[in-house]
């Protein structure tokens, strides 16, 4: 199988399990889940699906020289996302974790055909998905990781950033067991990108809006039971088609301000309006220098700064009110 990847390139996946894994139902099914968390039509960038994603993941991992069992790992890891990403969390979970898909990863991918695939090639599930367990693939934040870095190469590509992309591609490397650039300039490049990805978008009051209205949305249709929990293991088009015939004034109003598009007007810190909290997000990456492996901010006092300053900036209380 010869994919052709706009972040990575060309790259033949010859591995009959990863070939399998690929083609499999519950893989299959990360092509209709966004990973912004609703489709283009309802959201105000472009988006991609978990299913790219899922094997950009897979494809840096193997750029970066991991074993066939992290790889396998990489290309799962997101397999138990419901519809609409992280929306889930607004609805159900807590937006400033939007650990859901972790919660029931485990018991996601034990009902799967997964195992069945994975027994079939002598490999078995407790060896691919202890996630945590693969330090190229994952960590925890501040560190950079094949997850983390995937996710946020993909957005700079849709920006148009293709040669800041292929600059930061080039300049990754694994040491120990650990993602890494090769120089500061690459850090600072990917570090900066990062947060102001976090600031603009992904912790934005245009983001946490659409995701507050979405989530209002499959409130009202789950207390009206037009929809179930395991409803959410379709895909983000199926949901939308059942809103989209329901009677209620309330769910279609809430798809025609996502889809025709509203007005956020920002309150003062204690007055009226909503109060929408988004996960906080940053990065200290490691850079290899001199045979050493140092955080960028003991090494950029800039750095260093800004990501003092996206903290503050993070705990700010901010209210809104959406209006038509």
């Amino acid at each position: 199988m010869l994919i052709q990847d706009n972040v990575y390139g060309d790259e033949e996946i010859k591995e009959p399990v990863l070939l399998e894994l690929i083609n499999s139902p519950t893989l299959q099914r990360l092509k209709g889940i966004s990973q912004q968390g609703m489709p283009r039509e309802f959201y105000h960038r472009e988006v991609f699906s978990r299913f790219d994603h899922s094997i950009g993941v897979l494809l840096l991992l193997r750029k970066l020289g991991a074993s066939l069992n992290e790889q396998i790992a990489g290309v799962l890891h997101d397999i138990s996302h419901t519809a609409f990403s992280h929306v889930i969390d607004w609805v159900i979970g807590d937006p400033s974790k939007e650990d859901h898909q972790d919660n029931i990863f485990l018991d996601f991918l034990k009902k799967s055909e997964i195992p069945f695939i994975l027994e079939k090639h002598s490999i078995s599930l407790e060896s691919t998905s202890d996630l945590e367990s693969f330090t190229l693939l994952e960590k925890e934040a501040p560190s950079l990781c094949a997850d983390r870095i995937d996710y946020s190469l993909r957005e700079l590509i849709d920006l148009g950033y293709e040669k800041k992309v292929k600059f930061l591609v080039s300049n990754l490397t694994s040491v120990k067991g650990q993602v890494v650039f090769k120089t500061k300039e690459a850090a600072e490049d990917f570090g900066k990108s990062y947060a102001k990805l976090q600031r603009e978008h992904w912790a934005g009051n245009e983001a946490k809006a659409r995701y507050h209205i979405l989530a209002e949305i499959l409130r009202i249709a789950l207390d009206e039971k037009h929809l179930s929990l395991e409803d959410f293991h379709r895909t983000d088009e199926e949901i939308l088609a059942i809103l989209a015939n329901t009677d209620n004034k309330d769910i279609l109003n809430g798809l025609n301000r996502l889809k025709n598009g509203f007005t956020i007007k920002e309150s003062r810190e204690n007055g009226s309006g909503l109060e929408l909290t988004k996960k906080f997000r940053y990065v200290d990456p490691e850079v290899f220098i001199s045979g050493e492996l140092k955080t960028l901010s003991s090494i950029s006092k800039e750095y260093k700064t800004l990501i003092e300053k996206e903290k503050e900036h993070s705990k700010k209380v901010t209210r809104v009110d959406i209006l038509d």
